[in-house]
């Protein structure tokens, strides 16, 4: 699988950024964090059906930039779950925010709302304290946790633990992605209906044999 290259990036950057102003379509952050959400849960994943969603007011874009989205935002997306598979931190496209500083909230935001959009409820469906805990860094940096017109801060995070958290993410992303992984390809338990077969009986098989004779040996 090849790469999403820089001037990919930037061809996508160009496309989305030349109607930003004129609707609610996505900065190129925010595609990554949606996409990498996305390729990283239980559904399966038809990018162009998550077009909607990043263009926002597709009317904006004609044809030939709609298929160059299209195509850009798959080759992307198959590079994000390539990586992801082999094991590679994510590397995150993050821009700066009004102050100068390095814009998590956004990119975090974008694989939250991922969640919120997803066919799957990630967290109902899985109920388990471990996996949420691996959500901690992306909640936190998405301000899930500060205080907002209707509710108090949850608790505070110190600039230390900010800082922190803010190198955590990409291996909490991983993270996140492995956790699915092992949970969708757990071998199912196969349980035997009715009592055991005496070794003395006819064998279950059909063959004519004692089952101690036959199928008792492969068991």
């Amino acid at each position: 699988m090849s790469p999403f290259t820089a001037a990919q990036q930037q061809q996508l950057a160009d496309l989305l950024n030349q109607h930003a102003a004129e609707g609610n379509t996505m900065r190129l952050d925010e595609v990554q964090g949606f996409v990498l959400a996305l390729v990283s849960g239980p559904d399966p994943v038809d990018m162009a059906a998550w077009l909607p969603e990043i263009l926002a007011d597709e009317a904006l874009f004609d044809e030939s930039e709609h298929a160059q989205v299209a195509a850009l935002v798959s080759a992307w997306a198959a590079a994000l779950s390539d990586s992801l598979r082999q094991k590679k931190l994510p590397e995150l496209v993050l821009y700066e925010d009004e102050d100068g500083d390095t814009d998590f909230y956004t990119w975090c935001n974008a694989y939250l709302y991922a969640l919120d959009v997803a066919p799957t409820d990630w967290f109902a469906s899985v109920d388990d304290e471990a996996f949420e805990d691996l959500f901690y860094p992306v909640m936190a940096l998405g301000g899930v946790y500060d205080a907002t017109e209707e509710q108090e801060a949850l608790f505070e995070i110190s600039s230390k633990e900010r800082t922190s958290l803010q190198s955590d993410l990409p291996h909490a992303l991983l993270a996140i992605y492995q956790y699915w992984q092992v949970r969708l390809h757990k071998p199912a338990t196969i349980r035997h209906e009715g009592g055991k077969t005496g070794r003395n009986e006819p064998c279950p098989c059909g063959s004519g044999k004692k089952y101690k004779a036959c199928c008792a040996r492969e068991a």
